[in-house]
């Protein structure tokens, strides 16, 4: 009996420190001879309320209902998990709210004034624009007019001064007598415009206010005769009376055939009178 336990307690350290891959080893005997065990599977079951699936693992209460181990080196564990209660949404808190200092009365009657002083200036700023615009585009209407003014005065005197010499040349070519105008005609209201009277100076004496006729009966640019204009001056110019036509400046010349005209019409030239209304 002592004998055996003796050789027990001798073979004791053989077993605790033999390599276990080593061949023959007693330890992978045993291990050859025992059944082998399929490996277990662990699970582990989770229940989370639905309303806090977006809260973080950290803020989650769980409980480990049951766990159970069948071994050391292989473990056959469940794990149940219940959230004891849900978690209440994290609700960011609003700032406190900022009081604003009152307005300084004086400072807001400030700042309106000086609004208005603004709003002033632009008016006026925006009335001087309009106003210069507009002396503008009353300039450029203006020389328009006149520009078409010119014109048609220009195309008047060229077609009196065609019909002129239409009539001088038909004079020329049709001896016999010429059409005249009747002496006592009745002047016109509004009068010969400035193109009527130069195509009558035009046909009396082409223009030439020192012209004088071949007889020396008639003289001026109208063709005067010594009495008419005596009897003309005589009514509105005395100062005229006695001297020659023909040596009067043009002004003055106008201004009697101007007189004559209103005193008897148009009548007074009777060839050339055609040219006035």
């Amino acid at each position: 009996m002592l004998i055996v336990v003796l050789a027990t307690i001798a073979a004791l350290p053989m077993f605790v420190f033999e390599n276990p891959n080593s061949p023959g080893a007693a330890t992978e005997a045993a291990a050859a001879a025992a059944p082998e065990r399929a490996p277990e599977q662990v699970v582990i079951e989770l229940v989370v309320d639905a309303s806090v699936v977006d809260a973080s693992v950290e803020d989650a209460s769980v409980e480990v209902s049951s766990v159970e181990v069948s071994s050391v080196e292989d473990a056959s564990v469940e794990v149940s998990s219940v959230v004891d209660e849900p978690v209440a949404p994290v609700v960011a808190e609003s700032p406190p709210a900022t009081t604003l200092p009152e307005a300084d009365p004086v400072e807001n009657e400030a700042m309106r004034r000086e609004e208005l002083r603004f709003e002033a200036e632009a008016l006026a700023l925006a009335a001087e624009i309009a106003e210069a615009e507009f002396s503008a585009r009353q300039a450029l209407v203006a020389f328009l007019e006149a520009k078409q003014a010119e014109v048609d005065r220009q195309a008047e005197r060229a077609r009196l001064r065609a019909e002129e010499e239409d009539r001088r040349a038909e004079a020329i070519a049709t001896p016999g007598p010429t059409t005249t105008i009747p002496a006592e005609t009745v002047p016109a209201e509004v009068g010969p415009t400035a193109e009527q009277w130069e195509a009558l100076r035009f046909c009396e004496a082409t223009g030439n206010y020192g012209a004088v006729s071949p007889t020396g009966n008639y003289r001026g640019a109208y063709q005067f005769s010594r009495v008419t204009w005596d009897w003309v001056a005589g009514m509105y110019h005395d100062q005229l009376v006695g001297l020659d036509p023909a040596e009067m400046a043009p002004a003055v010349q106008d201004a009697m055939a101007q007189a004559l005209y209103d005193l008897r019409g148009r009548g007074q030239w009777p060839v050339c009178g055609r040219y006035l209304p």
